[in-house]
């Protein structure tokens, strides 16, 4: 079966900038050689601290930074090389939810026109009436009422704005979410009933999904198998239940080792 979703080989550096004329610019290497499938239906974790690379390797996944070497596969096609045109022609089949439910929402646009983007996008001949249908199911999908279509960003909290922009991702029922630390920006209390929802839609829609998170309790919680990175590189991979009970790589274990405790 070919994977919805392959990384091959990826690699990726980036110019930093000088402090002065007379320094040479240094160069990071943020992802090194980094390879991964994710089938239909399956959740790949993909874990690590804060400069890991695993936020650079989501750009990489969704095409919005193109890799120095190495290829990404949607559904089989290599899209490592298509134009800005040709991705914008695919990307209903693979979308992302970020991080910061305040930053991915443009404050200037109503709800039913942020949800839309996507949609019009996908099929800009729908008609009105069934546009504005589809949209107000799939905010209802994720536990909002049809009232907010006409509002603005503005004036929903963290948690409500994530579920909307987790109804722009998914409007267009694509077959691959990437969702990079959906939940750390929000509350304690609410991150539970993101990462619920998250895991109904994904059951509900037959989703692939890569979860990138540095919270090992949630990874170990939403994902099917997982890739633990550090400084760019992939250091060990596999079932999740397999890396969480004989954790082969030091970097593993001493993250599994920092991991709260329950008290009993």
């Amino acid at each position: 079966m070919i994977p919805v979703l392959e990384a091959r080989a990826l690699e990726k550096s980036y110019i930093l900038p000088r402090a002065s004329w007379l320094e040479r610019r240094a160069r990071i290497e943020a992802v090194k050689d980094v390879s991964l499938a994710v089938a239909a239906g399956e959740t790949l974790g993909i874990v690590g601290e804060s400069g890991s690379g695993k936020s650079t390797v989501a750009r990489l996944l969704m095409a919005l930074e193109k890799p120095d070497s190495g290829a990404v596969l949607w559904q089989g096609e290599d899209v490592t090389a298509l134009s800005p045109r040709q991705l914008r022609a695919r990307r209903h089949g693979i979308q992302m939810v970020f991080q910061d439910p305040y930053g991915s929402l443009d404050p200037r646009m109503r709800i039913l026109d942020t949800v839309a983007e996507p949609l019009d996008v996908a099929e800009p001949d729908l008609a009105s009436a069934e546009r504005r249908a589809r949209v107000a199911s799939m905010l209802e999908r994720v536990g909002l009422n049809a009232d907010v279509l006409t509002r603005y960003p503005h004036q929903f909290s963290g948690g409500q704005r994530q579920r909307i922009a987790i109804a722009r991702a998914l409007v267009t029922r694509p077959r691959i979410l990437v969702a990079d630390e959906p939940a750390s920006a929000l509350d304690v209390s609410i991150q539970a009933q993101i990462l619920n929802l998250l895991s109904d839609l994904k059951a509900e829609f037959g989703l692939a999904m890569v979860f990138i998170s540095h919270d090992l309790g949630i990874v170990r919680y939403l994902s099917d198998r997982m890739m633990v990175m550090q400084h760019g590189v992939v250091v060990e991979e596999g079932e999740t239940e397999r890396v969480f009970t004989a954790p082969a790589h030091p970097y593993t274990r001493a993250l599994i080792a920092a991991m709260p405790k329950l008290v009993t």
